[in-house]
């Protein structure tokens, strides 16, 4: 687990060769219940370095292909699997590891509604991605939907597994009135400095493009 510039939040991550970029999971040590954030598999020193920091209670999804480690952390840490809603169906079989599934950020557990608000980009991969934004932390989290192939560079999930281009850059594109520190990705390095301006940046070409 890495330390970051955000109090109480880890990172680690699994290279991909094939795609020359690192997948990226978030341990959020919160007092009210940890969070895993799109978990890859957990050695056994990174399940002691998050026991020793209170544990988890909640593993949050922010769509269906980042399901990853869950089934395998829900078991051996007893957290709770929270996924959209409307990827339900995505899931397939695994739905049935789903312990609740949330449509907004009232649907929370643990404290989780009043610190974590619930964004939605469609026209993904999935029906509608999570985008979440770690209030306390002013850090905004993207699973697939927005992602970095060079450090320090914003992207759009390529146009080939888009489902809706045009939606899914209208909802980005309003993700411009959220005030953020940080943004952290499942997919590609995160920006923990300059991320605001950067996002912007981001927005303006998508903007531009769209």
């Amino acid at each position: 687990m890495k330390d970051t510039l955000l109090d109480g939040l880890f990172a680690y991550s699994a290279w991909q060769p094939d795609r020359r970029i690192d997948f990226s999971s978030f341990f959020w040590a919160r007092p009210a219940g940890g969070v895993l954030i799109d978990p890859l598999p957990l050695s056994d020193a990174q399940q002691e370095f998050i026991a020793a920091r209170g544990g988890v209670t909640s593993i949050l999804l922010t769509n269906a292909d980042h399901w990853r480690a869950a089934s395998d952390i829900r078991s051996a840490l007893g957290a709770r699997v929270l996924a959209p809603a409307g990827d339900r169906d995505a899931l397939g079989d695994r739905a049935r590891e789903v312990d609740a599934f949330y449509e907004g950020r009232s649907d929370l557990p643990d404290g989780l509604d009043v610190e974590v608000d619930v964004r939605w980009v469609r026209g993904g991969k999935t029906p509608a991605e999570a985008v979440l934004y770690l209030e306390p932390l002013r850090a905004l989290v993207f699973g697939d939907i927005v992602r970095s192939h060079v450090s320090g560079r914003l992207m759009l999930l390529p146009d080939a597994k888009l489902t809706d281009r045009a939606q899914a850059v209208r909802d980005v594109l309003a993700l411009r009135d959220i005030n953020q520190h940080a943004v952290l990705l499942g997919d590609g390095d995160s920006l923990w400095t300059g991320a605001r301006s950067a996002f912007l940046e981001f927005l303006r070409d998508l903007g531009a493009n769209r």
